[in-house]
């Protein structure tokens, strides 16, 4: 082969190279996971939506109801990038001309896995539907361990929560697990995620002054990581007594 031919051959390899790498991030990773949330409250008692990801319904029949996840377990698959998340009142999506009740673009990047939690009490005001993504981390702990974190989408809560997660049914003397956990915001200080050895646990959330807001929860688990969704009640009037737990992984 003359040395003209082998250099347009490398040349042709190279450029084959390069755009099958930008044809690929064009289509963004594949590995990228999300899971939906539904903690949207409704003062109009239409509590269950039809939910659509970049145009297409995700949801069932029966819609998304309030306090449930889809998928019901585990997480969905799409490409990374900007996600066009629209929500309708159940039944309507595919109705021609039907106007979606939250519209909202979230940003979920190659190779993560995600909580999408719609929230909010009103189509406006101060805190309306909206969807939030948030970036969950799924390393397992050791062995024995679990891991707790809290996501706060209870707009009716009293300001920033602290929780403590402790193994009796009493916080006296007890440090706050998180503290200063704000509506549309998961758990920060000290950490986002608590890493605790697997057993039985009491969550109480309190004001930031510490005082209990209803009676703790109880959760028993031996592994995994787990997130807590703190919401309103279905109507919108005031905040849920009992914090939704998810398995992250287990």
């Amino acid at each position: 082969m003359s040395r003209w031919l082998k250099t347009m051959s490398l040349a042709l390899a190279i450029g084959a190279f390069l755009a099958m790498n930008i044809f690929l991030a064009s289509c963004g990773s594949n590995n990228t996971q999300y899971r939906l949330f539904n903690a949207m409250s409704n003062p109009n008692a239409t509590f269950n939506f039809d939910v659509t990801v970049n145009g297409g319904l995700v949801t069932g029949a029966s819609g998304l109801g309030f306090g449930s996840a889809q998928p019901s377990t585990g997480y969905t698959g799409i490409s990374s990038g900007g996600e066009g998340i629209a929500v309708y009142q159940v039944g309507t999506a595919t109705t021609s001309g039907a106007d979606p009740l939250v519209k909202s673009t979230v940003n979920l990047s190659g190779g993560n896995q995600y909580t999408v939690v719609l929230m909010g009490n009103s189509q406006s005001g101060l805190t309306p539907w909206v969807a939030q993504a948030f970036p969950d981390t799924n390393t397992l702990p050791s062995s024995g361990d679990i891991e707790f974190r809290v996501i706060n989408a209870a707009p009716s809560l009293p300001g920033p929560v602290n929780i403590y997660i402790v193994p009796t049914m009493s916080i006296s003397g007890a440090t706050p697990t998180f503290t200063g956990v704000a509506y549309g915001q998961p758990s920060q200080t000290p950490t986002e995620y608590a890493t605790l050895p697997g057993g039985q646990y009491f969550v109480y959330v309190t004001t930031s002054a510490g005082t209990p807001l209803f009676f703790p929860s109880s959760y028993n688990e031996s592994s995994g990581i787990y997130t807590l969704v703190l919401t309103d009640v279905q109507d919108g009037f005031t905040f849920y007594t009992q914090p939704w737990l998810l398995t992250d992984v287990k």
